[in-house]
């Protein structure tokens, strides 16, 4: 079976990028493990990183069954601005001729966002009469109304509209749809006007556990510490006051907060926690880094902004702490809250000072600690672990090539 992914977002296995790799990603391993040829199509501008894997269009050849064609397009800053909707629109605009000219795909699996790309998808799964199966991550255009400044939010009504009218397309026209939730799922559905049918499923965002060596010597971490995780592209997504405030109220308790990831809000971050001793900036850390600052913390710390797509999903970095047997402090109600509670994997509340509480009880007690941490492992394996999801999601995925 031949497959077409499209993604435009992800860390790509290409020479340079020490990163972990992601739904896609592992997507595709899982693909070519079972011997389907995959295309994965992609940009060329490192979403992470903000800075381009090539200034031109280029193809890259993983192996005899994976081959990665990235396209070029302008680059951006923000993840949510006119420049990155340019590059979406770019990428569309090339994707649709260079599809045109190459060998038909079985299926097509395609991620939504970005809208242009599964858009495209739709319309060349239409016209050669190919499934199309897309896979809702974020509830665009919905969550822009929220996330743009007051002063813009009237004047993007019609563009807003004009998006609004494609995702209604694409979910309509999806042979079926996925989601990384299903609370996701559902808002997918209602924008397809639609009851669920027996192929509209959702997949939790699956994380391959590290089984990397510590063989690195670093001064990132003091072990001496109680130390709490949070690694992010620093952006508007996150509710920074909050992590100030956690600070303040731990800073007497010999427990530091390490923060991993650069963004375009770690200036207006730094300059609230110019006086909080006790956050660490560590910086933009490849993976191994990653690795060695999460195996030597005590908890993660998942402190998104109170907004109605993070209350209907589950995130990367909820399953990564599991992963590595880490108690989970969360500031926001919704399904992850739903999780920790039920699982008992950590704490979530709006109040930062029970939050507080939590963490300096699970500090005192050891044997409560490792409760916490023993469920947060069991999770994981349980629910978020990519070796199980992924080969699900690939036999998922082979039905359907059977009954289309």
């Amino acid at each position: 079976m031949k497959v077409w992914l499209f993604q435009t977002s992800e860390p790509l296995p290409i020479k340079g990028d020490n990163m972990r790799l992601l739904r896609t990603g592992m997507m595709a391993e899982a693909l070519t493990n079972r011997g389907h040829e995959v295309v994965w199509f992609t940009g060329t501008f490192n979403h992470f990183k903000h800075e381009h894997y090539y200034n031109h269009d280029e193809t890259i050849k993983i192996n005899d069954k994976y081959t990665i064609n990235l396209i070029h397009a302008v680059g951006y800053k923000k993840n949510i601005s006119i420049k990155r909707i340019i590059n979406h629109k770019v990428i569309a605009i090339k994707l649709r001729k260079k599809i045109q000219k190459l060998p038909k795909p079985d299926l097509i699996y395609a991620s939504y966002p970005a809208i242009e790309f599964a858009y495209e998808a739709i319309k060349y799964g239409k016209k050669e009469n190919i499934p199309v199966i897309v896979d809702i991550r974020d509830l665009w255009p919905d969550i822009f109304s929220h996330n743009l400044p007051k002063i813009l939010k009237i004047p993007a009504i019609p563009f807003i509209k004009y998006l609004d009218k494609k995702c209604k397309y694409i979910c309509k026209n999806a042979y079926c749809l996925n989601s990384i939730s299903n609370k996701m799922l559902d808002w997918g559905l209602k924008k397809a006007g639609r009851k669920k049918k027996k192929n509209d499923r959702y997949f939790y965002i699956g994380y391959k556990k590290s089984v990397m060596s510590l063989n690195i010597k670093s001064e990132l971490v003091d072990k001496t510490k109680f130390n709490i995780c949070f690694f992010a592209t620093i952006n508007n997504q996150f509710n920074y006051e909050a992590i100030i405030e956690l600070a303040n109220n731990l800073k007497n308790e010999d427990i530091n907060i390490l923060i991993c990831g650069v963004g375009p809000k770690l200036d207006y971050f730094k300059s609230l926690a110019k006086n909080s001793n006790n956050i660490k900036f560590l910086g933009f850390l490849d993976k191994e880094k990653l690795h060695y600052v999460l195996t030597n913390s005590d908890m993660g710390l998942v402190p998104y902004n109170n907004t109605f797509d993070f209350r209907m999903s589950v995130s990367n970095k909820y399953a990564e702490y599991l992963s590595y047997g880490l108690p989970i402090l969360l500031t926001i109600p919704g399904l992850m809250k739903e999780l920790t509670d039920k699982y008992k994997v950590g704490y979530a509340s709006l109040d930062v000072k029970k939050i507080s509480s939590f963490v300096c009880e699970l500090k005192k007690n050891s044997e409560k600690y490792k409760i916490y941490s023993n469920n947060s492992s069991n999770l994981f394996t349980k629910m978020f672990d990519a070796s199980k999801i992924y080969i699900d999601v690939v036999k998922y995925i082979e039905n359907i090539e059977k009954e289309y």
